[in-house]
């Protein structure tokens, strides 16, 4: 695993010479779920019902980059085009995960933090002698990742008129669906397939940074430990499939 080497570098070059060491003297064994995943999968629902489930404390990384963007005046999609040539707030960001992961501020029995790379600084604080890490990756088709953003920007009647209307396929990318958005007729439609396609090309760009910063892709899924598939399943179902799987798994909340 040639990034953990990275992951160290990076983080001596811009937060310390001591900065991995103080990681190392942080960590206790408070249990860690770790999640990530494309797009629109259901992962930040996933993270908050397991923390309440298991009485955890629910982090989101996300919300790290998004306070930084908003203290800079710019948008979360300026910002990841920023950080392709920029360093050190994204890996001050990648540093204060590692903390939450180490478990020295939790203070419940456990927590679950979720962003787009939890899971890689996951192994690389198990590379630290931190234990009892699950890393999970919630995926599903670009069809549902569609529908879900039309829920989510619209609402349910945009949702119902998209899954009756677009066909049931395999699709390449979100940009691949703009005509059958635009078909839908719906008073937003321009506006949707932008932000689609902005989505898109965030998550792009993130993988892009990770990729050439550290040298791992959060997509590779051999960095997880359970890969659920979300496609055409509903919040409750999937929930019980991810308590189930880590019953399966063996791990431990206490």
């Amino acid at each position: 695993m040639e990034y953990i080497s990275g992951i160290e570098t990076a983080f001596k070059n811009y937060i310390g010479p001591d900065s991995v060491d103080n990681l190392r003297n942080s960590i206790n064994q408070k249990p860690m779920i770790l999640i990530a995943g494309d797009q629109l999968t259901g992962k930040s629902t996933q993270a908050k019902n397991l923390a309440n489930y298991f009485g955890g404390t629910f982090h989101s990384v996300g919300n790290l980059f998004r306070e930084v963007a908003a203290k800079r005046g710019i948008t979360v999609a300026e910002q990841a085009k920023l950080l392709l040539t920029e360093r050190g707030i994204d890996v001050e960001i990648d540093y204060k995960t590692c903390e939450m992961i180490s478990g020295e501020n939790i203070s419940t029995n456990l927590g679950v933090i979720e962003g787009r790379q939890p899971a890689y600084m996951g192994s690389f604080m198990e590379n630290l002698g931190k234990k009892n890490i699950v890393r999970i990756y919630f995926q599903c088709s670009i069809r549902d990742q569609a529908l879900r953003f039309l829920r989510r920007e619209i609402g349910e009647d945009a949702y119902a008129k998209g899954l009756k209307n677009v066909p049931d396929m395999d699709y390449d990318s979100l940009e691949s669906l703009k005509d059958e958005i635009f078909n839908l007729g719906l008073v937003e439609s321009d506006d949707v397939v932008e932000r689609f396609i902005e989505n898109q090309d965030r998550d792009n760009d993130d993988r892009a940074r990770y990729s050439s910063l550290y040298g791992f892709d959060y997509g590779n899924l051999d960095g997880y430990d359970i890969v659920i598939n979300t496609t055409n399943k509903e919040a409750d179902f999937v929930f019980k499939e991810v308590v189930s799987e880590l019953e399966k798994s063996g791990f431990r909340t206490n």
